[in-house]
């Protein structure tokens, strides 16, 4: 499987960061997966955020839905400011290759140093999903340094987990060393796509990448700028597991917690 990482700053208007994703899809060689990291059209500009959030029917109807579809394309497209019955919340949605949303899931940890929470509603995540016949899960920038939420998704069968963030650069080693620790610890794939560029003063530059079941960083080929496609061989799990089987050893009743 081939997945692109398309770690786009965000500069102009909504609909200039939106026109340089679809670009991003259309890039040749077509990988198999594309994808964008969190609030790349928008970013954390709270006071904008009510104004600019969109629907579910809006998400069904995105250019990256049109692109998808063109190009035969999975899309897991990073994060919008989504309208729901409980309020705007931080959603990942998922396009097939016909351009079908099919998973959406939302932001379950605020960041509340930034404020995020005077804007946004916790979320409700969503279970894991089948890419490209693959059994996978996906969650969201913050989320990411709590690992119940991972484990749950590899005890449910997920094999590789995609994560849209926004982490800045003071950070980006820990973010890598999260990218490791949860992939090794599930013994799965692991995606990380992180802003590119600055926002609202504070450097980004991008700098994720994909950590393999055994918890070391994947190569890449440039595709373009802030562009990068990795090669991923789903059957390395398989292999990884086959050595040191980790969630065959786990001993939940002994944690003195609910696990």
């Amino acid at each position: 499987m081939i997945i692109r990482i398309a770690e786009l700053p965000i500069k102009g208007d909504w609909n200039s960061c939106m026109d340089r994703a679809v670009r991003a899809v259309k890039l040749s060689p077509l990988p198999d997966v594309i994808v964008f990291p969190e609030l790349f059209t928008i970013g954390f500009v709270l006071d904008r955020i009510a104004e600019h959030a969109i629907t579910i029917q809006d998400l069904k109807n995105s250019p990256l839905a049109e692109a998808a579809s063109e190009t035969g394309i999975w899309v897991v497209g990073g994060t919008f400011p989504v309208k729901t019955d409980h309020g705007i919340v931080n959603m990942l949605p998922v396009w097939d290759n016909s351009g079908t949303l099919v998973h959406t899931t939302e932001k379950v940890h605020l960041f509340k140093n930034m404020g995020e929470d005077s804007v946004f509603k916790e979320g409700i995540p969503s279970g894991v999903f089948k890419i490209r016949g693959v059994t996978a899960g996906a969650s969201v920038c913050y989320d990411l340094r709590f690992p119940e939420l991972f484990r749950r998704h590899a005890l449910n069968g997920a094999r590789i987990i995609f994560l849209p963030a926004q982490w800045p650069e003071p950070r980006l080693e820990l973010f890598r060393s999260f990218l490791r620790a949860r992939a090794g610890e599930a013994q799965i794939f692991f995606v990380g796509c992180n802003l590119g560029g600055d926002h609202l003063g504070v450097r980004f530059r991008g700098g994720g990448g994909i950590a393999s079941p055994a918890g070391e960083m994947l190569e890449w080929i440039d595709a373009d700028e802030n562009v990068r496609d990795y090669s991923v061989d789903m059957n390395e799990v398989d292999r990884v597991r086959k050595r040191i089987a980790c969630l065959e050893d786990r001993r939940p009743e002994k944690y003195g917690v609910k696990a």
